[in-house]
């Protein structure tokens, strides 16, 4: 008998521990997502101009992931993004991802390789309640 109730008494501890440990595990602060990248300290000769960016999983054999497009006006631009595959509005997660900025007159211009300005970060953190990008970090080409 005395036996059995050590053995209850472990197993009571365990159960004990693993409800701990879940109840820990559930508490945690939830991992930031994301649906809009703000683009701050764009040059004012950016004016109306149309923008699009990307974000892709950075590295070699970076694949596209979101998107957006808007006309620039003043000093900063909000993209709400949008799935690569459906087009659909979308979140990402807080990780490091690859943001490339192309500006050009319009869409058409961006199609036919007439852009004004084309930057990129190769790999940028993304994490916090929003993500502001100064236009500054983009490396033009």
């Amino acid at each position: 008998m005395k036996s059995m109730i050590k053995a209850f008494g472990i197993v009571l501890l365990i159960t004990v521990i693993g409800i701990s440990m879940g109840a820990c595990a559930s508490s945690a602060s939830p991992r930031v997502t994301y649906n809009s990248v703000t683009i701050t300290d764009i040059p004012s000769a950016f004016e109306g101009k149309f923008a699009m960016l990307t974000l892709d999983t950075g590295g070699s054999g970076a694949r596209t992931l979101a998107w957006g497009t808007r006309t620039i006006t003043g000093s900063s631009a909000t993209f709400n993004l949008l799935d690569w595959v459906t087009d659909r509005p979308t979140t990402i997660r807080e990780g490091n991802y690859g943001v490339n900025l192309i500006i050009a007159a319009n869409m058409t211009a961006i199609t036919n390789d007439e852009e004004e300005y084309v930057g990129i970060i190769m790999s940028r953190a993304f994490f916090g309640e929003t993500v502001l990008i100064e236009f500054g970090e983009l490396m033009s080409f």
